[in-house]
């Protein structure tokens, strides 16, 4: 009798915990979609799209990673409109696992850092000269229609001048922005933008995560910076430009491979590799010389 007893409670055991296996989130599965044009963040990204109940994209990849787990793949839909977002991957959770790695799948899409000027940002100056004042300091960039615009920069050692900033290009003075405009152009009425957000992807302590087919552009920043004691790191088909400071950092004890990439057009370096950082390069274009320092 009791060892029935033992059964039937062994049993309802067992019926339970199948019971709470099967109710686990759904976002569980392994694989999170993102869309941020017909994506909803209340969804549980399991799919591409909506298919009824809450299965379907999410909407940001920041949700993605809030749902993601260590070998998790978060693919990206691409839309016109770039993911306006900046990014960190962090710990164990956000790495791979076992022969599985932390995959982010970006289906050509991009990330961009830009910020639009509004109209009552700019202000006007003598002799073609117009003003925006970026609320923060120390990287610079300026784009039109998401484009970079080239700066003025003038002979080494030698200080800007307003009057010598050519019609088109932009410079530096005083912690403000002052930009030459063409012939009849009023920069309030046009898509003007300012490397805005910091950095497209930091990393930090994280092992086996492979990121491909991803723009990173118009950061304050980097596009990515692998911060410290990063291994197994690969980027495959990973654009990184117009970024006001580095467009791929590689710094502290960090591994990265770097495969069919374009590092290029960033306003000061293009790779840059900092301390006991490693940045293995096969078939990637540079548009500058790799940065190394201690």
């Amino acid at each position: 009798m009791r060892n029935a007893v033992r059964f039937v409670e062994m049993k309802s055991t067992i019926l339970c915990l199948i019971f709470l296996f099967c109710g686990l989130p759904l976002a569980d599965c392994g694989v999170i979609y993102v869309d941020n044009r017909a994506g909803n963040n209340a969804l549980n990204g399991i799919a591409p799209k909506i298919v009824g109940g809450k299965n379907g994209p999410v909407k940001t990849i920041q949700r993605a990673l809030s749902y993601a787990k260590p070998g998790d793949k978060i693919v990206l839909i691409k839309n016109d409109t770039p993911y306006f977002e900046s990014l960190t991957l962090s710990g164990k959770r956000l790495s791979g696992v076992g022969k599985e790695k932390f995959t982010i799948l970006g289906n050509g899409a991009t990330i961009s850092g830009a910020i639009p000027i509004p109209m009552n940002g700019w202000r006007q100056q003598r002799n073609g000269l117009w003003k925006v004042t970026p609320y923060r300091k120390g990287f610079f960039n300026l784009y039109l229609d998401g484009k970079s615009l080239p700066e003025y920069q003038p002979e080494k050692g030698k200080p800007v001048k307003l009057e010598d900033i050519p019609s088109g290009k932009w410079a530096v003075y005083q912690g403000a922005i002052y930009y030459h405009g063409l012939k009849n152009q009023s920069p309030p009425v046009e898509s003007f933008s300012l490397a805005g957000k910091s950095v497209g992807l930091s990393l930090i302590d994280v092992n086996d995560v492979y990121i491909s087919d991803l723009t990173f552009e118009n950061f304050r920043q980097d596009g990515i910076n692998i911060h410290n004691r990063c291994k197994g790191v690969v980027l495959e088909n990973v654009t990184c430009s117009g970024n006001g400071r580095s467009g791929l950092s590689v710094n502290g004890t960090s591994q990265v491979e770097v495969i069919d990439c374009k590092l290029i057009d960033n306003r000061i370096d293009d790779l840059s590799v900092t301390e006991l950082g490693a940045a293995d390069l096969k078939n990637t274009k540079l548009g500058k010389k790799v940065s190394v320092s201690p």
